[in-house]
């Protein structure tokens, strides 16, 4: 008889470990299944030891121990992947468990057979290589036949991560042509069986292969993995937007030193870390960085502070300018694709009573809700908390109903072109038209069969723009350059580079602040401007790259936040100490508040301060590198 302690495997924020007893040994590192709270959870076995060994302790224990379940014990995960998955968790002060269930597939951890090759059960002996890679798409793609090609040379393989399903469907496409059978394509979009064969193609192979995915596709367990590439590095998606919140950008960087392989960060633009660390030598670049795009497109960029019209003394606003409509219309008569991108779902990202100022807010989360258009009418929606409000909400603070929306959504978009081109074929693209992959797939297969048609759509249209188009106008971006996000320069400039590469003949960016930095670099048509003078701005503030930052978030009443904050501040007062931060009101006499680390990069992570931060209490959220610290 064994008593063995497992983890289970689930992104709640189970820490501690649990013991059950079996039958035989179970080799640490293995997957099993065991009975939790009435329900059969995945685990990993994290240490097994004969009854007898442990007697004192069983016999000490207040608890009898259970059996594991039925499943036979799997070895699904290579040894590398187990220590990246370590390091990822360290890093963001998450559980183990909760790492490994955001970096894997979970019909794959319950699956039945053995997988991993023992080929990958050795530790690198050698340093990995760290590259960059700043190129436009078409020539990344070039750029990844010739990894393959040399990958395959020196019989090793390769994992390509995409931010995004589409993407790594297309990639898939493009990089098969001659070797389909040695071509993996991992994501969650294929069927359980489907991925489950798919995965025992990629780790049962003779020979090398290219495995494509998403951030899961990291877990593939190969005999050798000779390159990992992270495909369009700079993409928000990487980072988890659920609890634990990991960075796959750096589980990808773990698992290269863990296993020896070679790690290429790709995008045009690339990101401010990425081209700061090959600054300062820590990565070198794969080939001369590219700094323009080849693109024939003509790029405008229209001042919209002198667009609206002044109508019997009442300004009369306009989504988009009249010369994006000449060119949409334009377009159109050619028969041509045009894409419009605005920033924000529904009709206004904003509304604020017309008296007072005071905004429409979530009652939970303290968030601006943005209006929607419904079957039933107008609401105001939270995209934080799902929230909803009637159009008839009135103002909290002065009980008015003298309410205007500000701000440019996709639906005023989309209605207003529908207004003023009659006949132009309208496709949406955004979360609410498209919350599945197979939908959103449906619409854009749509619209690049359709002739003439007009796709508009958010920052959920972008991955599956996978062919070039003939016009694309940009109607808002300024909501973004005006969030409190802390990368929002960095952002929105992508977006538009982004854009602009898929555009044949015309871009047109509408914006009230041409003179801002990220517009002025776009315009001026080297990506590089934005990143020294963004680079120079984190350097004096003490901003990432060159800092980590760490946010600890909590809500509650006056008297909670008022002992956490008492709580948080004496436990770190060693620390470099943001805050505590202003507080967002909610409801019912709730706040939200927020206090900020600010760590040198060169410290972190470091297990004496993670220790604290594990300790604090649950209502706590830590969170390492948040894209927002106000």
């Amino acid at each position: 008889m064994y008593a063995v302690r497992v983890l289970p495997i689930v992104r709640g924020p189970q820490r501690v470990e649990l013991s059950f007893f079996s039958r035989c040994s179970i080799e640490p590192g293995s997957i099993v299944s065991a009975p939790v709270r009435g329900r059969m959870l995945t685990a990993l076995v994290t240490a097994c030891a004969d009854v007898r060994e442990e007697k004192l302790e069983l016999k000490a224990s207040d608890f009898a121990l259970k059996k594991l379940g039925r499943a036979q014990p799997r070895q699904v995960l290579s040894d590398a992947f187990m220590r990246a998955a370590e390091r990822t968790a360290a890093y963001h002060v998450a559980p183990l468990g909760a790492a490994i269930a955001a970096l894997t597939f979970s019909s794959i951890l319950s699956a039945r057979r053995s997988t991993v090759p023992e080929q990958t059960k050795e530790r690198a002996s050698t340093a990995p290589e760290f590259l960059v890679l700043q190129a436009e798409p078409a020539e990344r793609i070039r750029t990844y036949r010739n990894i393959v090609r040399e990958c395959f040379a020196q019989n090793g393989s390769l994992i390509i991560m995409t931010p995004s399903i589409v993407e790594a469907e297309h990639l898939g496409e493009q990089l098969a042509r001659g070797i389909e059978e040695q071509v993996v394509v991992l994501t969650s979009a294929h069927t359980r069986a489907a991925l489950q064969s798919a995965w025992e193609r990629s780790s049962n192979a003779e020979g090398p292969v290219v495995v494509i995915g998403t951030p899961a596709a990291l877990s593939a367990p190969l005999k050798r993995l000779h390159t990992i590439v992270v495909e369009r590095e700079s993409a928000r998606a990487y980072r988890g937007r659920e609890w634990p919140h990991l960075d796959a950008r750096r589980a990808a960087q773990f698992l290269a030193y863990e296993s020896g392989a070679r790690l290429i960060l790709a995008d045009f633009p690339l990101s401010v870390d990425a081209l700061y660390r090959a600054e300062r030598g820590e990565a070198e670049h794969l080939a001369r960085p590219q700094l323009r795009l080849t693109t024939t497109a003509q790029t405008t960029i229209l001042d919209t502070r002198a667009k609206d019209t002044v109508q019997k003394s009442k300004r009369h606003f306009t989504p988009l300018a009249e010369t994006s409509l000449d060119a949409l219309r334009d377009a159109l008569g050619r028969k041509a694709r045009a894409v419009v991108f605005a920033a924000r779902r529904g009709i206004a990202p904003l509304t604020v009573c017309n008296d007072c100022g005071t905004p429409v807010t979530d009652p939970s989360t303290g968030a601006p809700m943005a209006l929607h258009k419904s079957p039933s009418g107008n609401i105001f929606v939270s995209h934080r908390s799902g929230a909803v409000l009637p159009a008839s909400t009135v103002c909290r603070t002065c009980g008015g109903w003298n309410l205007v929306s500000l701000g440019i959504g996709v639906d005023r978009v989309t209605d207003f072109v529908a207004n003023q081109i009659s006949d132009a074929q309208l496709y949406t693209l955004t979360k609410d038209s498209a919350e599945t992959h197979a939908r959103a797939r449906k619409i854009a297969s749509a619209f690049y069969t359709s002739e003439g048609g007009v796709l508009v759509g958010t920052e959920r249209m972008l991955p599956y723009l996978t062919e070039q188009v003939d016009l694309v106008v940009v109607a808002s971006i300024d909501s973004i350059l005006s969030s409190s996000a802390w990368r929002a320069n960095e952002h929105a400039h992508s977006i538009l580079w982004y854009l602009k590469a898929r555009a044949e003949r015309s871009c047109i960016i509408e914006t009230r602040m041409p003179e801002h930095g990220a517009i002025a670099a776009f315009a001026g048509g080297n990506p590089m401007d934005l990143y020294r003078a963004e680079s120079e701005l984190r350097q004096e503030f003490g901003y990432p790259p060159h800092t980590v930052f760490i946010s600890l978030l909590w809500t509650g009443t006056e008297a909670t936040n008022a002992r956490l904050r008492l709580h948080i501040t004496e436990s770190f007062s060693d620390q470099d100490l943001v805050g505590p931060l202003p507080p967002i009101a909610t409801d019912r006499g709730r706040c939200i508040e927020r206090v900020v680390l600010r760590i040198p990069a060169a410290h972190w992570p470091e297990s004496g301060l993670a220790e604290r931060l594990r300790a604090l209490p649950p209502e706590v959220a830590v969170e390492i590198d948040p894209d927002t610290i106000a």
